[in-house]
């Protein structure tokens, strides 16, 4: 970071003024964390106030780190500062720039650095609570070595927790709360008991204290609920009695259903005598006839023209019964939710007691506990009053970032520090203490996290109205004190986003009006930055689209197609972008072209479409940094691990064998573990495959018996740590397959285990199942592309920004509600509590629960579209906007709700022809190309950068990445391949087969004796290919065995040549590796054969394809420097024929120079495969 000051303008100016408290709205890219800096700035230059006295709260770790790295470097710039530049910055920022002030900033770096805990305090505001919490610990009740928990332990001690409930249920006879569980289990899947559990936790002061809910909790349950306390079936039933029920309407319809000669009238007429003789106690079990006769199965009056002509108020007395039985479903229906939620209640409050006691018995702390016990301690302990003194003492000027996210409990940390800034003098008389609050309504999105915009603006309300009280009593009293003056203000000019995207935006606001995103009055004017800008919106990728497309080989049956197909449109047009197919030039600063790290792509969940996108941009060879978080079980690299922990702990796990056997860490395919793992029914994987004679399947049993023998006394992260860097060299393994991505999860991993062996005793079983039990999420820092596409949420984009910003699934319908809780409030207390409240199936949605269920849509759909703003604001230059559509929607275009739907209209009805898309709409205008078109015409049409030019540097390979051989460059024969035969792909599947059969066969016979051969080979075929005809498998024998038995080929398969020999050697640079089928060391010269088992051979040297050839004179590159002096021999045995060809040195020196040229045509990370 730089440390530069840039110029504030306006109402920037205005908010740094530090006399003044300041409440600032700052819409998206306006240059907020600017501003906060630039204020913190302003209050050190001022002499009276010590660094130790400003508190800075943000949102998030990020934020806190980005504001503390851009003001130390500030300060660390102004100790060396010329005095000119130096009163230049001041007066950018509004200070006085004398001599004084100046000498004050090259003083402020040391002052800073001197401060309790070595800099300024910001922190988030969990991260403070804790200070705080710790800082009292006595007045707390924390517990000596209490500390935050994490996910997992949470998870595991929410399972004992449970578990011990259920069982002292159970040993106890509570049959209340055993079949309170089990009703909950049957009516819900059994993962949300625990959700709903924890749910019942957090609200930890519902239940303690003389206010707290009481066993039994029907009758607090049903004033909740707002119906009698004593409310039972009687109660809905009244509805029903003859004194409240509209009989006489119905006496009234009589006549003329009586008239009404039809069968609808007949029963009518038959039906509403009965209920008017019928007792009232007996009623209820008639009322299901009514949706027979006069109403309709809905409850709705049925339409009756005959009687209406006879009666013209038949429809009116029709709906006043309507009525009544609506109000008698109603009240039952709440009876039944009343049931329904005591019995939730009753299992939350039951778990929630315990948990508590647990967490104080194992000195653990939840982070909303920390935020809890902060806010207690400052308002509603005995002992408030003087640590609000102590810390009166301690912070002057408190400024908060991101305030629109900030819940009520923070609030109430915030308001209770504040308190004593506007009540009197407090503890350091009549010394200057502002507050500075900056946010933005419209970027308010984490309302899951239990945050709600409504804080934000309550909470302005609030402390403007005390500051006015404040200053209204000092102008009474008629003292000299000065209290600083309340001062709202706004932000408007983006520094981030172009005018033609901020119009956009702008326009999709005003077209969705201000209510829709919850505001109560259209937001200021919001001002882009005069430079080009583009919003694109992309035709959608339909199911009808991806119908025809062939899934392909690798890809997971359980992923939409179209969702797939979506993914790769998109990797297809970022890949356009970044190899200049289709240059995307970017006009901010100095005009240059798009690269990788200057798209953003966006979801509005962390789903598989995300690590769809990742998967195809990297098949593409475009830099991507994956998804911005993942759950540490998920990565490639950790199943691979733990797969290889599950069999060391449980030898008997076939399942984890086998994923072990096909990992990286074993290098089997998935051919090996079909030719070796197959055994008698009833016998264990690991059984079979240490009792095989292979040499194969021994060499990986004994690496196996290495893994046991070290499981016996070896703690997890040990273990862990001899399979990535001992001889197995598992790290190198997977990154080398996977990529350097799974480096992280690799780490997090080991983290993981050495968290679980600081905590219990060092066992295996017992990591793998503390593992399990929890999910740990791995969360990359995004802050800086990298020269990578960011692939990543919404939420996860906040604060965020990028050059280029796809909305990759703006067709998906609005997100579920939140979940809802109702509020308590007790007579004489100005605040309620929230009472949580389970999900509800749809008949249970009545009365007062209706009511929030609407509200919590309502808000809903409001950070439905507030999430809309955050990702478009998130562009500088571009903004694009796409999606897919289902079966459902395929037809009838996105869901009404969907981002898309809303924002379709703005484009008006121009349409473009796209070659990826099908068709586009766009707004605004791209930037002018580099190169004008004809201004040098050769240079317009000159060919676009190679790949490898255009892919960031990675680390150097420590030795170089190899160069395979047999991958050395794509075999491109004259022969077809075998699928395009008539036989098709069966024949194709079989020849492939065929050749490794052959291959493994010519491994295994030669130290066999000749005589035993021919029985050897047939009883070997018969095992590993019986499900192949006899005559096949004689036939793959003969191969072989005419090969061994041909005196050409003698010297090769003697005793005196080598199998299957790994070589690596370093050409020129160059690492190449690969595995020799045969080779003849003798005193002069060097032998080396490959196997072909193709069944169509080249005649001649002519016709070997020109791959193989850079192959094999790769190897003899490799043997001359392995054994220099010797003379390099090379030749391909063609098993088919069977053919020798010998390869002449001018033919194999030709080769060698295109070794080069093959590994060039590769991205430095990308493994070269071409056969």
């Amino acid at each position: 970071m730089s440390g530069r000051v840039f110029p504030l303008e306006g109402n920037q100016r205005d908010a740094v003024d530090p006399q003044d408290n300041v409440w600032l709205s700052a819409s998206a890219g306006t240059g907020k964390t600017q501003v906060l800096s630039a204020r913190v700035l302003r209050l050190l230059l001022r002499e009276e106030v010590d660094p130790s006295a400003i508190l800075c709260l943000t949102f998030t770790k990020a934020g806190a780190a980005e504001m503390a790295n851009r003001i130390n470097a500030v300060l660390a710039r102004w100790v060396r500062l010329e005095p000119a530049a130096l009163a230049k910055e001041l007066g950018h920022l509004g200070a006085d720039i004398d001599p004084a002030t100046q000498a004050r900033a090259r003083t402020l770096f040391a002052s800073v650095l001197d401060c309790p805990g070595g800099g300024l305090r910001i922190d988030t505001i969990h991260a403070f609570s804790q200070w705080l919490i710790a800082s009292f610990p006595e007045e707390a009740g924390l517990q000596p070595g209490a500390q935050p928990m994490d996910d997992r332990t949470r998870e595991l001690l929410a399972r004992d927790v449970l578990t011990a409930m259920i069982e002292e249920a159970h040993a106890t006879g509570d049959e209340r709360l055993t079949g309170a569980i089990a009703d909950f289990v049957t009516r819900k899947d059994p993962s949300a008991l625990r959700g709903w559990l924890l749910r019942c936790a957090a609200a930890g002061e519902l239940w303690e204290g003389p206010a707290g809910w009481q066993l039994p909790l029907g009758e607090r349950v049903r004033r909740l609920l707002e119906i009698p306390a004593d409310a039972d079936e009687s109660w809905a039933a009244e509805i029903l009695h003859p004194d409240t029920f509209p009989d006489h309407q119905l006496a009234a319809m009589l006549p003329a259903m009586q008239a009404w000669k039809v069968q609808t009238g007949r029963d009518c007429a038959a039906f509403i005598p009965r209920w008017l003789s019928c007792p009232p106690a007996e009623r209820a079990a008639l009322v299901a006839c009514f949706c027979d006769t006069i109403l309709t199965k809905k409850g709705e009056p049925r339409q009756m023209k005959g009687p209406a002509k006879q009666d013209p108020r038949i429809p009116e007395r029709q709906q006043e019964v309507a009525a009544a039985l609506a109000l008698y479903h109603e009240r039952r229906a709440l009876l039944g939710l009343a049931a329904l939620l005591e019995d939730a209640l009753t299992i939350g409050r039951a778990f929630a007691l315990r948990w508590d006691e647990a967490k104080r018995r194992e000195g653990l702390l939840e982070f909303d506990d920390l935020i809890r016990n902060a806010a207690r301690l400052l308002s509603g302990s005995l002992s408030a009053d003087w640590i609000r003194y102590k810390l009166d003492r301690r912070f002057d000027h408190i400024l908060i970032d991101e305030a629109q996210d900030t819940n009520r409990a923070q609030w109430d940390i915030v308001e209770a520090l504040i308190d004593d800034f506007f009540a009197g003098e407090g503890a350091h008389g009549d010394r200057l203490r502002t507050i500075f609050t900056v946010g933005d309504y419209k970027q308010a999105i984490f309302g899951f996290q239990g945050t709600s915009p409504e804080n934000f603006a309550r909470a302005k309300d609030r402390v403007r109205a005390r500051i006015e009280a404040a200053r209204a009593n000092i102008q009474s009293a008629r003292t000299n004190r000065r209290m600083p003056r309340f001062r709202d203000l706004d932000l408007g000019r983006s520094y981030r986003t172009s005018r033609p995207v901020l119009d956009f935006v702008n326009a999709a606001i005003e077209t969705l009006g201000h209510e829709a995103f919850g505001l109560d009055r259209a937001p200021g004017e919001h001002r882009g930055a005069e430079r080009p800008g583009l919003v694109t919106l992309w035709q959608p990728v339909r199911s009808i689209d991806a119908a025809g497309a062939e899934p392909e080989e690798d890809e997971q049956d359980w992923l939409p197609r179209h969702d797939t197909l979506l993914a790769e449109k998109i990797a297809h047009q970022v890949e356009r972008w970044v190899k200049r197919v289709e240059p995307f030039v970017l006009a901010k600063g100095e005009p240059r072209h798009a690269q990788a790290g200057d798209v953003m792509v966006l979801v509005r969940k962390r789903k598989e479409l995300a690590a769809q996108i990742v998967a195809k941009l990297h098949t593409r060879g475009v830099p991507v940094a994956g998804v911005d978080r993942l759950r540490l079980g998920q990565p490639l690299a950790v199943r691979d691990l733990l797969a290889a922990l599950r069999f060391a702990a449980q030898v008997r796990d076939d399942l984890a064998l086998a994923c072990l056997l096909v990992s990286p860490l074993m290098g089997w395919t998935q051919d090996d573990l079909l030719a070796f793992a197959v055994r008698e029914k009833g016998v264990g994987l690991w059984d079979h495959l240490r009792r095989h004679d292979d040499p194969f399947v021994k060499a990986s049993a004994e690496r196996l018996r290495d893994l046991l023998a070290l499981a016996d006394y070896q703690t997890p992260q040990a273990l862990l740590a001899w399979l990535l860097t001992g001889p197995w060299r598992g790290r190198a393994k997977l990154v080398a397959r996977l990529g350097r991505e799974a480096n992280d999860p690799i780490d997090e991993l080991l983290n993981a285990a050495f968290a679980y062996e600081s905590a219990h005793p060092a066992s295996l079983a017992g990591f793998l199942e503390w593992f399990d039990a929890g999910a740990t999420d791995l969360k990359r820092d995004s802050g800086e592309a990298g020269g990578q596409v960011r692939v990543m949420t919404v939420h996860g984009s906040k604060g965020l920004q990028a050059p280029i910003v796809i909305l990759a699934d703006a067709t998906g319908e609005p997100g579920r509600e939140g979940e809802l809780a109702l509020e308590e409030r007790p007579l004489g207390e100005p605040t309620g509590r929230m009472v949580p409240v389970p999900a509800l199936s749809r008949e249970h949605l009545c009365g007062r629960v209706a009511e929030e269920a609407e509200r919590s849509r309502i808000a809903g759909m409001q950070e439905h579209w507030r999430l809309l703003y955050v990702a478009m604001t998130r562009a500088e230059e571009a903004l694009f906007i796409g999606g897919s559509l289902g079966p459902r929607h395929a037809e009838k275009g996105p869901p009404q709700e969907s981002w898309y739907a809303r924002l379709a209209p703005l484009f008006g009805g121009a349409e473009y022809e796209d070659a990826i898309w099908g068709t586009r709409r766009e707004l605004g205008h791209r930037a002018d190309p580099l190169v004008p078109p004809g201004d040098d015409a050769g240079a317009a049409a000159s060919e676009p950068l190679p790949a490898w030019a255009m892919t960031p540097v990675g680390p150097e390979p420590r030795p170089p990445r190899p160069l395979a051989p047999s991958g050395a460059g794509e075999e491109r024969g004259a022969d077809p391949p075998l699928a395009a035969v008539p036989q098709g792909a069966e024949a194709a599947a079989l020849a492939a087969r065929r050749g490794t059969l052959i291959h493994r066969l010519l491994e295994r016979l030669p130290d066999i004796a000749p005589p035993a051969r021919e029985e050897a080979a047939r009883r070997w075929l018969a095992r590993q290919a019986g499900d192949l005809d006899e005559a096949v498998r004689a036939e793959m024998a003969a191969s072989a065995l005419a090969v061994l038995a041909n005196p050409a080929f003698a010297a090769i398969f003697s005793d005196r040549a080598l199998a299957e020999v790994p070589l690596a050697a370093t050409i020129g640079g160059i690492v190449v590796a690969g595995t020799a089928d045969r080779l003849l060391v003798g005193a002069d010269e060097v032998t080396v054969v490959d196997f072909k088992t193709t069944r169509r051979p080249p005649a001649r040297l002519e016709e070997v394809p020109a791959a193989t050839l850079r192959q094999m004179a790769a190897y003899a590159a490799a043997l001359g420097a392995i054994h220099p002096g010797r003379r390099i021999r090379a030749a391909l045995l063609y098993t088919h024929a069977p053919l020798l060809i010998e390869l002449p040195p001018e033919t194999l020196a030709a080769h060698k120079r295109e070794l080069g040229e093959a590994e060039e045509t590769y991205p430095p990370d990308a493994p070269m495969r071409l056969e």
